[in-house]
């Protein structure tokens, strides 16, 4: 702390002297007067010089911030006259959207996976109409043609049997079985009819358009019957019982090559 008495001379009148001692700038009166150097706190400054750094340091971390620097950029904008443009400040804060975005969609997907794995699968009914339907294509007379004979024979036996597979997928104990046990019969009766008329074609005639039709069809059976044995498969798991039952009450589930060696 400096409190050091200044003399200064008359021709210092109204001029600017120095401290002798903490060289502070001292103005000399008019008149030859005694003035006193003023009292510096050299600790408080210290203090203040330290404090001033922290808000400087602070100030810098904040506007990193891309909400803060888009409200300078914009004011600095304003005071300009120019047109502000904030699609640099959006580009900035993409990154952090993308990144939100991705894990919402994220959960989404696995809630949606995780009620598809524990949805309860709805029965399918055979109703008489589809049954009846079903029945009058495989005892098709249609004389169109070769093809449309076939197809339509064809096309009903797949559907009989692609029905089946819908049906046992709702089956996961005895009583589903039982409540579904008239329809899988019923189905495998209709998918099992023989036409004469389909029968008496021959196959073996080199009608491109009769063979691709056959090719299209023998794929799409191979598909049913491989859902099929998927669909035993999983019911074996939960009680053999039920594929026993099956077996020997469902004509076309015997018939699976699963049962064949």
């Amino acid at each position: 702390m400096c409190s050091t008495t200044v003399t200064a001379d008359e021709d210092a009148q109204g001029k600017t002297i120095e401290c002798p001692d903490c060289s502070a700038s001292l103005r000399v009166p008019e008149q030859s007067v005694t003035v006193s150097a003023p009292v510096v706190d050299k600790a408080a400054s210290q203090v203040r010089g330290q404090g001033k750094g922290i808000r400087d340091a602070s100030d810098s971390t904040s506007t990193k911030s891309i909400f803060r620097a888009k409200r300078k950029a914009q004011l600095a904008a304003e005071s300009k006259g120019e047109e502000f443009d904030s699609s640099r400040f959006e580009k900035a804060g993409l990154p952090r959207k993308t990144m939100f975005s991705l894990i919402v969609i994220l959960v989404l997907a696995v809630g949606f996976y995780a009620y598809y794995l524990t949805r309860p699968i709805p029965r399918l009914v055979l109703t008489d109409q589809k049954a009846n339907s079903l029945l009058k294509a495989m005892n098709t007379r249609n004389d169109e043609s070769i093809t449309s004979l076939l197809d339509e024979f064809l096309g009903a036996q797949c559907t009989s049997t692609e029905m089946i597979g819908e049906i046992l997928r709702y089956i996961d104990t005895e009583e589903k079985l039982d409540e579904v046990m008239d329809d899988l019969k019923r189905l495998s009766q209709i998918s099992l009819i023989q036409n004469p008329l389909v029968n008496a074609i021959d196959r073996d005639k080199p009608n491109m358009q009769l063979l691709s039709l056959m090719e299209e069809y023998r794929g799409r059976q191979a598909s049913s019957h491989s859902k099929l044995e998927e669909e035993v498969l999983r019911i074996k798991a939960i009680d053999p019982a039920m594929v026993d039952r099956l077996q020997k009450e469902i004509p076309t589930i015997a018939l699976l090559d699963m049962f064949q060696g």
